[in-house]
This record gives structure tokens, C-alpha cells and sequence, in this order.
């Protein structure tokens, strides 16, 4: 059995990349590689499908030679516990889906054709993803004016998922930068489980977690550790227009988003 002092979990939206360009910050990157090459686990928990987190949240960690012998140490979950991807000793890639969780393709693709057809201009379809259903801001577009959009688009999405008798199945939610449609029962709370599955298959036991978010749904990375008697502090970074309160340690940051990221990194 390993023994790690402490582990970092970090949402990825608004914590390592910037919401309006979606572009991850080189200096918090450059943090989570020397953690994983002295060793220690690092965990991502997030919405992102694992197409767009190879390609664009984390590929300078994945694609970077002298990080890939110590790349077995990255966890990374995508679509809310859907999804996960995990590295062998030779740091491959090893990608695992919850086909369980697998939604409507009818009622993706109607709710694609929708977007395309009334809100081509503020979002779009992300087609990458492959337990969920999302529709997301246009890279760079103006997040006040998506916000108006997405505002008119919440109520059609629930009314297709009415239409496929799904509202027992589905449920819609809305962030800064897009509205996903989920199966009941995912969230941070089932990815954070995936991640601690993994620790326990590979014999490490963590002294103590901090889990890093910008949004409300991000509490739910630290409200599942401290059930299962974990010690925890949770770093919010995102506005601070939510009841933080809660029995286990929460730290607000000065600086917001990635900077409030930063800013907490640089106290460690």
C-alpha cells in the first residue's frame, strides 16, 4: 500500500481553462506535471467529454515525452462518472465507457438539429460526447449573450426530452457554457467514485484530498469524500453567490476561475 500526504482533484472549466476561450492555463499544467513526476496522483473530474480533454484541456500533459513515463499518475474523468481514462505503466491511454449511461441518439441528434438551426451562432453540439447530451457556447462568443440564448433553449431541450418520455431518465442542467442532459444519478459525486475506485486497485491510500471547482455541482467532489470519512477541504474559485457552508473546510479564493487556481497553487 502507497501512502500519499495529499491529493489534488480539479474540475476543469473556469479551474484550469478559461471559460470564454477554452484554453488551459500553461502555469497550472506545468503544477499538475511536476506533482506527477514527483509521484503523486492528480485526479480530473469533469462534464468534458474525454475527445475534447485529450485534444485540447490536458494534451500538452499527454503528448509531452518527458512527462510519459509519469503519466500513469494522471486519473481523468469525463462526462460526470460516464467516462474515464487511465494510463498503463508505459503511459498508453486506456480509455473506459458507461455504456449504461448511454442517452437517446433520436434525441441527441433532435436536439442537434435544433441548436444548429436556431442558436448556430452561440453554440453548438458536441458530438464527442458519448453518455450525455451537450450543448455548448461557440469558442470565444460572449458569454452575457450566450447566456440570453441558452435562457430560450432550456425550455425546448426539456420539452423533446418530454416528448421521448425521458424526464424520469434525463435530467437538463445548465453551467456558464453550456446546458447538459444527463442520466439521473451522474454527477461529480459518481466521477469522484470512479476516481477513488481507481486509488483502491492500485493500493494508494490518501492522507487527505482537496478538490478544486468553480460551480456549485463541483461541492459534490468533497460532499461524497467527507460521507465516506475522507478528510477534505474543498478551493471554490468561482463567484461567490452560493451557501458555502458545509462540515468540512471550504477555502474562497480572492482571485476568480483560473486565477483564483493559481493564486491557490502558489499558498501550497
Amino acid at each position: 500500500m502507497k501512502t500519499v500526504d495529499q491529493m489534488l482533484i480539479f474540475d476543469i472549466d473556469g479551474v484550469i481553462s478559461d471559460l470564454k476561450e477554452k484554453t488551459s492555463n500553461p502555469t497550472i499544467l506545468k503544477y499538475i506535471a511536476e506533482e506527477l513526476k514527483n509521484g503523486n496522483p492528480i485526479a480530473l473530474n469533469t462534464g468534458r467529454s474525454l475527445d475534447w480533454i485529450i485534444k485540447r484541456g490536458v494534451k500538452t500533459l499527454i503528448t509531452d515525452s518527458k512527462i510519459k513515463p509519469f503519466i500513469k499518475n494522471l486519473i481523468i474523468v469525463g462526462e460526470k462518472g460516464g467516462s474515464w481514462l487511465t494510463f498503463d505503466e508505459n503511459g498508453n491511454p486506456q480509455q473506459h465507457i458507461n455504456k449504461s449511461l448511454s442517452v437517446s441518439l433520436n434525441l441527441k441528434e433532435e436536439i442537434g438539429k435544433l441548436a444548429v438551426s436556431k442558436y448556430s451562432e452561440s453554440m453548438f453540439l458536441d458530438e464527442g460526447k458519448k453518455t450525455a447530451i451537450t450543448v455548448e457556447m461557440n469558442d470565444g462568443y460572449d458569454i452575457e449573450k450566450y447566456k440570453k440564448d441558452q435562457k430560450s433553449l432550456i425550455p425546448e431541450v426539456n420539452l423533446l426530452i418530454k416528448k421521448y418520455h425521458l424526464t424520469d431518465k434525463l435530467f437538463l442542467t445548465p453551467n456558464p457554457i453550456a446546458i447538459d442532459v444527463d442520466t439521473r444519478g451522474v454527477g461529480k459525486h459518481l466521477g469522484l467514485k470512479r476516481i477513488l475506485d481507481i486509488l483502491k486497485e492500485r493500493k494508494i491510500k490518501i492522507q487527505k484530498f482537496i478538490t478544486i471547482g468553480d460551480q456549485k455541482a463541483d461541492f459534490k467532489m468533497a460532499e461524497e469524500l467527507h460521507i465516506q470519512g475522507f478528510p477534505i477541504m474543498h478551493v471554490h474559485v468561482g463567484e461567490n453567490n452560493m451557501n458555502i457552508n458545509r462540515e468540512f473546510p471550504v477555502k474562497i479564493t480572492k482571485n476568480k476561475f483560473e486565477k483564483g487556481t493559481l493564486e491557490f497553487l502558489k499558498s501550497l
